[in-house]
């Protein structure tokens, strides 16, 4: 399995795009430079009064699909 860290921020309004329609993923960049398009429904256990904010492990299977995200800062 692959791993992948990324720093994710969106603000509560942002991610509140999500639930309008308007939203269904977020663009983020690894600490390596990387970019991954994922699923904001995969933060959605993440999300407080402010947001999504934090660095986060995101765990790919070998084909590449989505098996989980750890919060790790």
């Amino acid at each position: 399995m692959a791993k992948i860290v990324v720093e994710v921020i969106l603000s509560a309004s942002q991610y509140e795009a999500a639930y309008s329609g308007i939203a269904k993923n977020v663009v983020a960049s690894s600490l390596d430079g990387r970019k991954v398009q994922l699923p904001l429904s995969a933060f959605q256990r993440f999300v407080s009064y402010r947001g999504v904010n934090g660095i986060f492990e995101v765990e790919f299977d070998d084909r590449h699909k989505l098996v989980g995200v750890t919060q790790i800062r």
